[in-house]
């Protein structure tokens, strides 16, 4: 049996579906009662206080991300709302289902073959599918510096990211996490300098940073976007650190040949399985998703 007729036991499916208007505003802004600034805050009882500096809470655009047909959270019972359930559940039961520790399973790497594929479309909505869970919060790590397609597709222009991070003494991990007006979703951006090489994605505090955040919180689920595996050391030394990897297939496109090749650099129980996108789903779409898990 050929790697990919093993993967076929493994296959998921998403489309894209338009959606209607969100019943959240997100125009709202957050209100601070308190004035602050960087290093401390006399409050109005007199007392000085100390706190500290946090990103800026990131407004998606969320009139841009419909009109691309991503998922939002109004959309709770469409079709592309349940496509991500059926995707995400066996993804999320793995992290449940690892008492051992062996794989860091909330480390989900989003992969692809080629470029073009979907991949960052499916990091995005998989992301905020899981944030829209109870017990999970979900972080977004753009990995892709070279595309920076998170940013680009939301609409948000943050000052400093993870290569900035990885390329300073002075930062700290919270420096780069930003949280969004979607609740429990919060991003990693790629950052100002490139991060394309092996040596940053391999480094030593690359491999600190993806221990830490994998580990300083049990219900937070990491979702790393990261470039193509056949044009891309980087997506191929990721490949053996996350704990699950998905690969996202278009369908109809991508030659097989490719999909085998590209396969070999994922390890067999880290493969989480094949998301095939750009597909036109029929009635049988339950027979993809039973296949899958």
């Amino acid at each position: 049996m050929s790697t990919i007729e093993k993967a076929n036991e493994k296959l998921m499916a998403a489309s894209i579906a338009s959606q209607p208007k969100p019943s959240v505003d997100p125009s709202q802004k957050l209100v601070q009662t308190e004035p602050v600034d960087n290093v401390t805050n006399q409050a109005n009882d007199g007392y000085l206080k100390t706190v500290e500096a946090s990103p800026p809470i990131l407004s998606l655009n969320w009139e841009k991300m419909r009109a691309l047909a991503f998922l939002l959270p109004d959309m709770g019972h469409t079709l592309l709302a349940e496509q991500y359930r059926k995707i995400k559940h066996p993804l999320l039961r793995k992290i449940t289902n690892n008492p051992t520790g062996e794989l860091k399973n909330n480390l989900i790497m989003i992969a692809s073959a080629l470029e073009g594929e979907g991949k960052s479309y499916t990091a995005i909505n998989l992301a905020i599918s899981i944030a829209m869970e109870l017990d999970h919060t979900a972080l977004l790590i753009d990995v892709d510096s070279k595309k920076s397609a998170i940013s680009k597709s939301l609409d948000i222009t943050p000052e400093l990211g993870l290569s900035d991070y990885l390329g300073s003494a002075d930062l700290e991990i919270k420096d780069i996490i930003y949280s969004t007006d979607i609740a429990k979703l919060k991003i990693i951006p790629s950052g100002k300098a490139d991060l394309a090489s092996t040596e940053a994605a391999t480094s030593t505090k690359m491999k600190q940073f993806l221990s830490e955040i994998s580990d300083r919180y049990p219900d937070r689920v990491i979702i790393l976007d990261t470039p193509p595996l056949m044009a891309s050391a980087v997506a191929k030394a990721l490949a053996f650190v996350a704990g699950q990897v998905v690969m996202v297939v278009e369908a109809e496109k991508t030659p097989t040949t490719v999909i085998e090749e590209a396969s070999q650099y994922i390890e067999n129980n880290r493969f989480a399985g094949f998301i095939l996108n750009k597909t036109n789903l029929s009635s049988s779409t339950e027979n993809l998703y039973g296949n899958y898990g």
